[in-house]
């Protein structure tokens, strides 16, 4: 008994040292936001159903390890926030911060307790190997296959300093054979700011460059979010109590001055219960998850969209294991998703796998996807 305990605690600290986040996730081809709405999974661990506001007693739900984010942190239809291309690590575990700095969270996360139940849904095959070490460099390699989008092999290289609990400086960076590469670099300039870099690389030329600043305080914390020459957000997000959160977002777009936006945000969360709202002059976002019990999470989402007339409502569910995590969901556009991760154990070789599917009910399609990752210890 104790072996096999030991056994899974050394794959739990495997996966939480970002297995599937960098490599099965990241580096797949057919993993990049493929949820049934489209959206984007965003960002930073939630610990709790308060999104990534820290919980005031201990929480009933949390959310997987391996919740990711990408750039526009928006839903098919509604307002939104705006959030960063990628994430890590939530901040809201660093002991570097000033005192209380990590409540309210970021506005950009403000959702992550309602999304994160979304299955991140992935079509075709994928082999990932990550080579762990003792020192604080992570190589990776990936091989996927996929008849929907461009599969190959593709390699990774990451830093982070494990001696950190706020795991910072971070630095990831990928690559294919014919050129393509992306990197991202986080560093904490002061106590309470977190600065990141993202940039993308095509056919010889920056084809992405994401800039992200953020600051932490005591009752509020601010950002500053750049991509390209295209837009630029920012966001502010305010504690007025231990439960209830107001902030603001303005967007201001270069080339289109007409998809420029003002949102306002609220957020009310408990130990079991979280319910957030984003409303601006292109759309609607209400979103809803409640822990039943210690193991499943229900969340609802719906979007409105006034510019094109469109809203789009969706129901989740999440139900996790200490070897596995199912999540479910299915929309008014007729389309019906479902993921299973699990952890395979092993001796030499931590394995886990994630199997997902995909029915579009308006379409008539269907997709399969089945992926294996192996962390060599």
């Amino acid at each position: 008994m104790d072996k096999e305990q030991n056994k899974f605690s050394l794959l739990s600290k495997v996966l939480k040292l970002g297995i599937f986040e960098h490599i099965y996730a990241k580096s797949n081809p057919c993993s990049e936001a493929n949820s049934p709405r489209k959206v984007s999974q965003s960002p930073p661990i939630d610990k709790c159903a308060g999104g990534d506001a820290p919980p005031q007693k201990k929480c009933t739900c949390s959310v997987s390890e391996d919740a990711k984010s990408t750039a526009g942190n928006r839903g098919k239809t509604g307002a939104g926030v705006t959030g960063s291309r990628t994430g890590h690590a939530s901040e809201k575990d660093s002991d570097n911060l000033p005192s209380g700095a990590v409540s309210p969270g970021l506005l950009r996360h403000i959702h992550n307790a309602a999304r994160y139940r979304l299955p991140q849904c992935f079509e075709g095959a994928c082999v990932s190997v990550k080579q762990n070490s003792n020192t604080n460099w992570v190589l990776g390699h990936s091989l996927s296959f996929s008849s929907v989008s461009p599969g190959g092999y593709k390699v990774l290289l990451s830093y982070i300093d494990k001696s950190k609990p706020s795991a910072l400086p971070y630095f990831v960076m990928e690559a294919a054979p014919g050129g393509q590469m992306s990197c991202e670099v986080r560093v904490g300039p002061t106590q309470g700011t977190r600065a990141t870099v993202v940039a993308q690389i095509a056919n010889a030329e920056l084809y992405s460059f994401e800039s992200i600043l953020d600051g932490y305080f005591n009752n509020f914390t601010t950002s500053i979010i750049a991509v390209n020459r295209d837009f630029i957000a920012l966001h502010y997000l305010q504690a007025v109590t231990e439960q209830i959160s107001l902030g603001a977002e303005v967007v201001a777009r270069g080339h289109s001055a007409e998809l420029s936006s003002v949102s306002a945000a609220g957020r009310w969360f408990s130990e079991s219960h979280s319910v957030s709202a984003t409303l601006g002059n292109r759309g609607l976002d209400l979103c809803y998850a409640r822990a039943i019990k210690p193991y499943l999470t229900v969340a609802a989402m719906l979007e409105v969209g006034f510019a094109i007339r469109r809203a789009v409502a969706t129901l989740a569910y999440e139900w996790r294991a200490e070897e596995w995590t199912v999540r479910g969901s299915a929309d008014t556009d007729g389309l019906v998703g479902a993921t299973l991760q699990r952890a395979l154990g092993g001796k030499k070789a931590q394995l886990a796998c994630a199997i997902s599917a995909l029915l579009n009910h308006p379409n008539d399609k269907f997709r399969l996807g089945f992926g294996v990752t192996a962390a060599i210890v």
